[in-house]
């Protein structure tokens, strides 16, 4: 069990910095993008009024 965990350590790499801002981008606006789907669905069921 510990020998898969090993490997994947072993393989593992420090992202460099253009892939780190490419990831904090991206995870960035996936969140206000759910967000912005929450605040509309939230306005919808208000506006119908459940």
């Amino acid at each position: 069990m510990f020998e898969n965990y090993k490997r994947v350590i072993r393989t593992a790499r420090r992202p460099t910095g253009e892939e780190f801002k490419r990831s904090a981008w991206l995870v960035g606006l996936g969140m206000l993008l759910i967000g912005f789907m929450g605040l509309i669905i939230n306005l919808v069921f208000q506006a119908v009024g459940i």
